[in-house]
């Protein structure tokens, strides 16, 4: 939506501030275009226009009826009330915002921590986070309408022009009779066979070309994994020549934990955004309420890329393994540590590759989840291809003698008599 342009501009605005702005004699910033006033309320008079932007941190709005402001409005920490015209944008942000049926914006209206009364008109779209919003029997918006989370009361007569959501978990809603309702489409007639075949035909081929892409991709990058690490790479190997169940099972078990990890980081950066959306409510710690939601999308990041990495790792070695025994079906001696991967890169991917031509979903998917999984597992147990993967050898046993011996031995001095 337009609504985020807005919020972004405004950020860049705020961050801007201390390079741009020029404090004058009492709590007003001036900066290029327009000008912010700080803990002080703003009357405009009817007739009276602003040119340029007009912000108003910790203080009140007025704008009666004949008043215009030819730029981007917005208001934190205050109310607004709006009998004329702004031919821009409008932000507010932690306060309360009255649109009379005079009122109009040329702009978005974005609200956050806002509840907002609009009984006029809205040329662009009107966004409302974690606030309430009242549209009066008046009320038009061209544009789309947001209020999420929050509660929305609707007027009967209230237009909304564009897409209304006001409830994420039901999604889209259009409400009978409020929103117009799109023509009926056509009917039109079923694709021939032959349109069917053709396109049937192209989605194969695409899937052609995507498995010949992606099979040689993984070739060159196993092989490379050989060939810049080949102790990990036989370590993963008799690891899982030694151990293959135990492997398998730690694999799985470690694609389960890290999914709950994903889903305890997206909780995390849930909350972070709440936090953010605080701290936007205020004027000093708004550039600290915006690095902290472009910068939570980064706990996402860890878990995949390491997982990542010990798949490779796992299925170089699993690979390996593979190119082994079919180097000695074939009675091949004296491969060197890369053949035998590139050998089994070779038969593994491109198993793999026929099983996505074929059914990508229910074929491809669980071969490659099920391969990669014995190559995590060894991954893991070897500590990344640090440590050897081969069953300890057990402590040797003291040697025991047969009864006869041990009866013959009794009495005997251990040493010569002195």
């Amino acid at each position: 939506m337009r609504g985020a342009r807005l919020l972004l501009s405004l950020a860049v605005l705020v961050l801007l501030w201390p390079a741009t702005a020029v404090w004058a004699d009492g709590p007003i910033v001036t900066f290029d275009g327009g000008q912010i006033f700080v803990d002080e309320d703003v009357s405009l008079v009817a007739g009276q226009t602003f040119d340029g932007d007009l912000g108003i941190l910790r203080g009140n709005l007025t704008m009666p009826e004949g008043s215009v402001v030819n730029g981007d409005l917005f208001v934190t920490s205050g109310n607004a009330f709006i009998a004329g015209r702004v031919k821009g944008n409008l932000a507010i942000l932690n306060g309360e915002l009255t649109l009379t049926p005079t009122g109009q914006v040329a702009g978005d209206i974005f609200g956050l921590r806002a509840n907002q009364d609009v009984a006029g008109q809205v040329e662009g779209d009107l966004t409302a986070l974690f606030g309430n919003m009242a549209l009066r029997h008046t009320a038009l918006v061209r544009g789309d309408l947001l209020v999420a989370p929050g509660h929305l009361q609707r007027e009967a007569g209230a237009r909304v022009l564009g897409n209304q959501v006001y409830d994420l978990e039901k999604g889209l809603e259009q409400v009978p009779g409020q929103i117009p309702t799109p023509p009926a489409m056509p009917i039109l007639p079923r694709p021939s066979h032959r349109a069917t075949w053709r396109c049937e035909v192209g989605r194969f081929l695409g899937r052609v070309l995507a498995a010949a892409f992606l099979s040689l991709l993984s070739i060159g990058l196993g092989v490379l994994v050989a060939a810049i690490w080949p102790r990990p790479t036989r370590r993963v190997s008799d690891c899982i020549a030694t151990w293959p169940g135990q492997s398998f099972g730690l694999g799985l078990l470690t694609f389960l934990i890290a999914a709950g990890l994903e889903a305890l980081a997206a909780i995390l950066i849930m909350l972070i955004w709440l936090v953010a959306a605080v701290l936007l409510g205020t004027v000093i710690l708004i550039p600290l309420g915006l690095l902290l939601i472009l910068l939570s999308p980064l706990l996402l990041l860890p878990v995949p890329v390491v997982l990542a990495g010990a798949v490779i790792l796992g299925w170089v070695g699993l690979s390996d393994l593979i190119g082994q025994k079919a180097l000695r079906l074939l009675k091949a001696t004296g491969a060197r540590p890369v053949g035998t991967v590139l050998v089994g890169l070779l038969l593994t991917v491109a198993i793999a590759a026929l099983l996505w031509i074929v059914k990508p979903v229910c074929c491809a998917g669980p071969f490659v989840i099920l391969v990669s999984s014995v190559g995590l597992g060894a991954v893991i147990h070897t500590r990344l291809g640090r440590q050897s993967g081969h069953a300890a050898a057990p402590p040797p046993q003291p040697e025991v003698l047969p009864a006869e011996a041990m009866e013959r031995e009794a009495g005997q001095p251990d040493g010569p008599a002195l």
